[in-house]
């Protein structure tokens, strides 16, 4: 298992650069031909989430159907799955960015019987109370 930096999977997915996206693909590729699993941490789909929408200027439902496609590749394996699995359905249903999704699933799994924030984007959060 090998891990991706959130730039190397952000050509991968855009390929914006040519020489970086064929570089990026060529890599994950060579990972999938050789059984080797592309590891993505938390901090680096929180960090795709955010370049995808700032960066490129993608839209929600895109980014949701980025986050799907990936949560369900084999090639990939997740530092938590269930979490960010739990976090998108949150997102795509929320006003709440999906890093405040994943920070609910993660306090709850962690024994946490709320969140507290001062963010009204996430009221309809499972796990939140807006203070």
């Amino acid at each position: 298992m090998r891990g991706l930096d959130t730039n190397v999977l952000a050509r991968y997915l855009v390929q914006d650069d040519p020489v970086q996206g064929e570089r990026a693909s060529q890599l994950i590729e060579e990972m999938a031909a050789s059984g080797t699993a592309c590891f993505i941490n938390n901090i680096v789909l929180c960090e795709l989430v955010w370049v995808l929408k700032s960066a490129y200027a993608y839209k929600k439902e895109d980014i949701i159907s980025i986050l799907d496609r990936l949560l369900n590749s084999s090639q990939f394996e997740f530092e938590s799955k269930e979490a960010a699995k739990w976090a998108l359905e949150e997102y795509q249903k929320s006003k709440a960015d999906f890093s405040d999704c994943l920070l609910a699933k993660h306090n709850q799994n962690q024994g946490c019987s709320e969140t507290i924030s001062f963010d009204k984007g996430v009221r309809r959060v499972e796990g939140f109370r807006v203070l």
